[in-house]
């Protein structure tokens, strides 16, 4: 009896131990639920605060003044309005034409047209004016070679993540960018939170740097003259942006330095001079503006805005925009390059290697060299003569219908004018 009775005390001992057992696995079981789901909690919380914490803005250089437009303080004016008080000094009684007016006159544009296909803000440019593209963009190209950039032709196609990356945030009420889409049209497909949704690039700027994301760089500088197509959605509105002034696509020529961060700021006041060359061989009036803090976008650290004078506008127009983003892209595209003490003989993105510890990251400058339109807007209205003609400036005719044409007359054709410059040769 006392042996049954020592056994059954076993048996209770022993399903005690069992119970504790299961109680002891199913609190596991939801420790282990819990931590998942802290894990995801954070992980969540995490990515919401890197994504927030893309968003900020780069520091800024102590030289940026504070405060909106108005507070931009110019830094240099190379030479003078061409007003209607100046040209009747002239000896000129004819009033300043605009350049629809010019166009027109020269069966330059056709923005009508332009309409029936692609909707408002889109053009054709023909006879003269597509010739004189080719020589703007050659002509810009051509400066930025001879001082030591790379001519690139872009893609005008880049993922959205390489947009959202050098400090552009496209989101689908965004008026800014187009995206694109290989469904069937009325569908709304369009998914930003997809890195591989496509969008057209506003600029040269965004193709250049996603060039030479996830390396690491060792020969720098590296200088590149991209030339591509600029799509901007934007659609404001006023008689100050008719015709060329503000369209949704236009060709750009853009200077994009990866440099040391030492260097930068050397980098930026280069882009400068190469800019005034290029402005100043075309004999237009424009000045230097140091951009207020609101007018500096999210990654740049300083920006200089350069301004024709636009005599048919009477007014200043925008037509070339330098910024140093110092680390603000290379960050987020993580370009990185090894320190000029420790450089190796070539660049590498090899995954096996950590050479975070050994490397910095690089600065971005980015600047226009020639963005068409608006260059086309100052040198129509800059060069016009009382009947309508047009003075081509010396250092573009060699781009320009066969180099020896320096007035484009009303009402001759290009072919004659081709002829013309062949017979004077």
């Amino acid at each position: 009896m006392a042996r049954l009775t020592k056994s059954n005390a076993s048996a209770d001992a022993i399903r005690a131990c069992v119970a504790t057992k299961t109680r002891l696995i199913q609190a596991g079981k939801n420790i282990k639920q819990q931590v998942q789901a802290t894990e995801e909690t954070l992980s969540k919380l995490h990515n919401d605060l890197f994504n927030e914490a893309k968003h900020l803005p780069n520091d800024v250089h102590p030289s940026v003044p504070v405060g909106d437009e108005s507070k931009a303080v110019l830094v240099d004016t190379i030479g003078s309005p061409r007003t209607l008080e100046s040209n009747l000094l002239m000896g000129s009684q004819s009033p300043l034409k605009t350049h629809l007016t010019l166009a027109e006159l020269h069966d330059m544009v056709d923005i009508d047209r332009a309409g029936k296909v692609s909707g408002s803000r889109f053009y054709y440019l023909r006879n003269a004016g597509a010739m004189l593209e080719m020589a703007l963009v050659r002509y810009a190209m051509d400066i930025c070679i001879q001082r030591g950039f790379t001519p690139v032709l872009v893609p005008d196609l880049i993922r959205h993540e390489v947009l959202e990356a050098c400090g552009f945030s496209p989101r689908s009420d965004d008026p800014q960018t187009y995206y694109v889409s290989t469904c069937v049209p009325g569908k709304d497909i369009t998914n930003t939170d997809n890195p591989m949704t496509l969008c057209l690039s506003a600029t040269a700027e965004f193709p250049l740097a996603g060039k030479y994301a996830g390396e690491v760089l060792d020969h720098l500088p590296i200088n590149m003259s991209g030339m591509g197509r600029a799509f901007r959605a934007e659609g404001l509105s006023g008689s100050t942006n008719r015709g060329l002034y503000r369209v949704h696509q236009f060709t750009k020529v853009e200077l994009f330095t990866l440099a040391r961060p030492t260097e930068s700021m050397n980098v930026f006041h280069h882009f400068i001079q190469i800019q005034k060359e290029i402005f100043q061989g075309l004999e237009i009036c424009f000045r230097i503006l140091n951009m207020p803090t609101e007018e500096l976008g999210a990654p740049a650290y300083i920006k200089y805005d350069m301004e024709a004078w636009m005599p048919g506008r009477n007014a200043w127009g925008e037509i070339s925009s330098t910024s140093n983003c110092t680390d603000y892209q290379s960050r987020r595209l993580n370009i990185r390059c090894f320190p000029q003490s420790g450089a190796s003989n070539e660049s590498s993105n090899a995954p096996d290697v950590d050479t975070h510890t050994a490397t910095e990251f690089v600065h971005t400058i980015n600047g226009t060299a020639c963005a068409v339109p608006r260059l086309m807007i100052a040198l129509l209205e800059t060069h016009q003569l009382p009947d309508g003609s047009i003075r081509i400036p010396e250092k573009l005719r060699k781009y320009f219908l066969g180099a020896h044409v320096d007035v484009l007359p009303v009402g001759k054709r290009i072919d004659q004018l081709m002829a013309q410059s062949t017979s004077a040769k």
